[in-house]
């Protein structure tokens, strides 16, 4: 059986030549022709070697950073390595030269895009992928952290682009570089769709989506000159704050569990390598990731000491940077899932380092942090006066921040929080009872706020209404931050109801 080599599009790259190398093809620019077909007859794992340096890795698609005839240039490879891959390339053509089609036509429409010039497929062992050359744009990603005047660019540049019926499916921060200028250019178009201007809550739900990695969206203040920018062409209906305020809590809502499963599969956050039946399965979280703490882990594991402690839930223990804890399988995933839930709310915890599956039981490993618990160092007298009010202050936050992601913690107790020795923030170290609802679900609020008073209340009530003050108001900030507005009035009848419950049970 012959084997069947695609051909690239017809897209009308200016001045394009049409390459064939082995089974690698390709269509170019004339000026790059010969330097691209230089690369693509070697295999794509030698490329490194051959002055292309990875700048990108993921899951769906590689990046790399080069020069082609000293012109420099982005090459992104798509995977297709599933049957769902495969099937789609062949039913709406390959995504190299679907994502040149693209660029061409938003460049027709006068978008600031790179610029395409060059896709084909190129030879990775057996296999064939498809692959986009772009001209480098020499700038930065843009970040909230830039100055009005580009952040106004971008909020220009994105009213631009709804206006013109262009709707990109993963418009986010990175896929806009601001060059030396403080322009704007658009990056990724892999995913863009062409019709009629959107709706407001369309336009609304892109907008929250750009934002997402600020508390309030696109209504943060850190994101006022975008939003600026956006609404100068034009006036935007009243309701559209709301629609904004909606669109960032429907983003949330579905973002947490979908950052959750990040825990189970390989991605940029974590590794799961493959294994051979009967062996264990490693889950690596990849940020901080170190060969030496693996090497630990897999140390630990082959050999464990005794346990620091046992019971109906599984052991612990505790190494000179590492906490383990073992559980069921099942309840190990749902312990190491939560972490994952706590690092997208950005609620201070000890951070997971990795997760073993093996013969029913499951080990997870988080880092050890240097400090006694609160309970401890409220009961040697470490922690006094403005220290106390910092420790509420902290404490209001994470916790507000945990209530407002639709998360709570049934097994929330001083024994179970730590203040993190370089940054003063008190993170939730035992997260058993870390639970999911809906954001905006206050069921079980009280419940959490009402065990930390109890707890409070059993250490000697340190600073007394002062602190309490001080955490409350943490506690509201943190909500408002994620423009949430907690019941506080029942909220508080129902933690006062349940510290009296907790003290009377535990006399």
């Amino acid at each position: 059986m012959v084997p069947h080599r695609p051909t690239p599009g017809n897209d009308s790259l200016p001045h394009s030549v049409t390459l064939t190398i082995g089974r690698a093809t390709a269509m170019a620019e004339s000026t790059v022709s010969d330097a691209l077909r230089d690369l693509l007859a070697h295999d794509l794992e030698t490329w490194p070697t051959r002055g292309f340096a990875p700048a990108k890795s993921r899951t769906v698609r590689s990046v790399f950073r080069g020069e082609l005839a000293g012109v420099p240039v982005f090459l992104k490879v798509f995977r297709a390595d599933t049957l769902a891959d495969h099937v789609r390339d062949m039913v709406r053509r390959d995504r190299g030269s679907h994502e040149a089609s693209n660029l061409l036509r938003a460049q027709a429409l006068g978008l600031p895009v790179v610029e395409p010039i060059a896709h084909g497929f190129a030879c990775e062992g057996e296999r064939l992928r498809s692959f986009v050359v772009t001209r480098a744009v020499l700038g930065a990603p843009f970040s909230f952290a830039l100055t009005a005047a580009p952040q106004f660019a971008v909020g220009a540049l994105l009213r631009r682009v709804h206006e013109l019926g262009v709707l990109p499916g993963d418009l986010h921060p990175g896929n806009v570089v601001v060059d030396g200028h403080g322009e704007p250019w658009l990056l990724d178009l892999t995913s863009v769709r062409h019709g009629n201007p959107p709706s407001l809550p369309h336009r609304a739900r892109d907008l929250a989506f750009f934002c997402h990695e600020l508390d309030g969206g696109a209504l943060d203040p850190r994101a006022r000159a975008l939003l600026t920018g956006y609404a100068a062409a034009a006036a935007l209906p009243q309701t559209f704050e709301r629609e904004l305020q909606l669109a960032t809590h429907r983003w949330r809502s579905a973002a947490l569990p979908s950052f959750g499963r990040r825990a189970q599969r390989s991605c940029r956050h974590t590794e799961v390598p493959p294994r051979r039946r009967g062996q264990p399965r490693w889950h690596w979280h990849l940020l901080g990731d170190d060969a030496t703490t693996r090497t630990q882990c897999e140390q630990f594991a082959a050999a464990p000491p005794a346990p620091f402690k046992s019971g109906r839930r599984g052991a612990v223990w505790l190494l000179d940077q590492l906490v383990v804890k073992q559980r069921d399988a099942s309840k190990a995933q749902r312990l190491w899932r939560a972490s994952y839930w706590l690092l997208f709310a950005r609620v201070p915890t000890a951070a997971p380092v990795a997760l073993r599956l093996h013969a029913g039981l499951g080990q997870v490993f988080t880092r050890r942090l240097a400090n006694p618990t609160l309970a401890v160092e409220l009961a040697n007298g470490a922690l006094r006066g403005a220290g106390v009010l910092a420790v509420a202050r902290s404490l209001g936050e994470s916790l507000g921040r945990l209530h407002a992601h639709g998360l709570g913690n049934r097994d929330l107790k001083l024994d179970n929080l730590v203040r993190d020795p370089q940054s003063g923030e008190v993170c939730m170290v035992d997260l058993d009872g870390v639970d999911r609802r809906a954001v905006g679900d206050s069921r079980g609020r009280g419940g959490d706020l009402g065990r930390l008073l109890a707890a409070f209340r059993a250490a000697g009530a340190p600073g007394e209404a002062v602190t309490l003050r001080t955490f409350l108001r943490g506690y509201l900030r943190a909500h408002r931050w994620l423009l949430q507005e907690p019941p506080v009035r029942r909220l508080l009848r129902r933690a006062e109801q349940r510290a009296g419950e907790w003290a009377s049970a535990h006399r």
